[in-house]
């Protein structure tokens, strides 16, 4: 067994990862542009929770056992990232 990977699991992980970085990146700016300034942070936290369960449920969904804790530690990684460069946006904005 090789630890080569194919290019088609790379693709299907990319697949089932970059739905939930889009998912934060939609939170962080509902979070900025709809609620008031002393309820964004929390919007943004809202929506970093919910892309912690959506990471689950799509790979769940997959139903792949193999890099399972890799593909849900890269999307919820993702989303942090994502949420981070959201929370430091509205800080300078406000």
């Amino acid at each position: 067994m090789t630890d080569v990977e194919s290019p088609m699991t790379r693709t299907f992980t990319l697949a089932s990862v970059v739905p939930v970085w889009v998912l934060a990146a939609v939170g962080a700016v509902v979070s900025g542009a709809v609620l008031s300034p002393s309820e964004r942070f929390g919007g943004l936290a809202l929506s970093l929770a919910i892309c912690t369960l959506i990471a689950f449920c799509i790979q769940l969904a997959t139903r792949r056992r193999d890099g399972f804790v890799d593909r849900v530690t890269l999307s919820i990684v993702g989303a942090v990232v994502v949420s981070a460069i959201g929370a430091i946006v509205i800080a300078i904005t406000l």
